[in-house]
């Protein structure tokens, strides 16, 4: 972006050296509406000053610098404009010529305010002392493109000698943003729910009770399509032995090869005392709650694997 505004720059400050020596500097020659508005007789251009045709940045140099004494030539401002025209066509340019396009937009503005009576102060504002500092930033880009390479070609050597170990480590840095964020959602729900459990203490109530005086539903809904089934826990929070989980009923019996008995995984998890609501098992699992166990659809009786070793 440094690139683009430091060409609109460019382009408006030349112009502007252009204009306060006589507006019809500004005119394309080949467009009389245009240079007609220019020479102050708008009322026979035809055209509205909307539509008026002025020069490209280029071609506003060349008049410019011909007009006044500049260091800075026709040649050097180019890969400043082609840097422009990147970004505001294509969306990139070569960002090694950064600072060298910006630093001849700074010599030729700098020299434009000189000559048209405006002060540096005004027109750069904050950066008046850090605008010659270019080098720096084209130094910092260079040695930034440089780690990025180096980085670029480790990472490439890596998937080429263990692809296994190099898509895991590719895959960390989401996995455990997922997991901090899993981790605040927990603590978010516990932190409700002990301060529920407080206030219903105090008013002998349970959080069932205060759900129904809201007229809220004292148990949310199942929220899969595939059948469900209800088992028991403790509650994490308060305790309450009787906190209800439920969970997706699987369609065999997993590693327990008997027809009668179906996986289950843990979905969901509600206390009626303190109000706790768990979601998924990667949550029920954080509070400890149980997320996986087997049900005889004879008796109807869970259990868990270690019962038969």
């Amino acid at each position: 972006m440094a690139a683009l505004h430091g060409g609109i720059a460019f382009e408006h400050t030349v112009k502007a050296g252009l204009a306060k020596r006589h507006p019809a500097l500004l005119a394309d020659g080949r467009d009389f509406a245009t240079m007609l508005h220019a020479a102050g007789l708008g009322d026979q251009a035809g055209a509205p000053l909307a539509k008026v045709k002025t020069l490209g940045a280029a071609e506003a140099f060349r008049r410019l610098r011909s007009l006044l004494s500049l260091s800075v030539t026709e040649r050097d401002i180019d890969s400043l404009l082609t840097a422009r025209n990147g970004v505001a066509h294509m969306g990139f340019h070569d960002v090694t010529q950064t600072a060298e396009a910006l630093a001849q937009a700074v010599a030729v503005v700098d020299a434009v305010l000189e000559d048209i009576g405006e002060g540096d102060a005004d027109f750069w504002g904050p950066y008046r002392d850090r605008r010659h500092d270019l080098l720096r930033l084209q130094q910092d880009s260079l040695e930034e493109m440089r780690r990025q390479a180096i980085a670029d070609a480790a990472e490439a050597a890596e998937w080429e000698k263990d692809p296994l170990r190099a898509l895991m480590n590719s895959i960390k840095p989401a996995i455990e943003q997922e997991r901090e964020i899993a981790e605040k959602v927990l603590a978010t729900k516990i932190r409700y729910a002990q301060k529920l459990y407080r206030i219903c203490s105090r008013q002998r109530l349970y959080a069932s009770d205060m759900k129904r005086l809201a007229k809220m539903a004292e148990l949310r809904k199942w929220a899969h399509g595939d059948p469900c089934n209800t088992t028991r826990a403790r509650c994490p929070v308060c305790g309450y032995k009787d906190g209800m989980i439920r969970s997706r009923v699987g369609e065999d019996g997993g590693e327990v090869i008997d027809e009668n008995v179906r996986e289950c995984f843990a979905e969901m998890f509600d206390c009626a005392v303190c109000g706790l609501e768990l979601d998924g098992g990667s949550e029920l699992s954080r509070a400890g709650l149980p997320i996986h166990y087997y049900k005889d659809m004879d008796t109807g009786g869970t259990f868990n694997l270690p019962l038969f070793h």
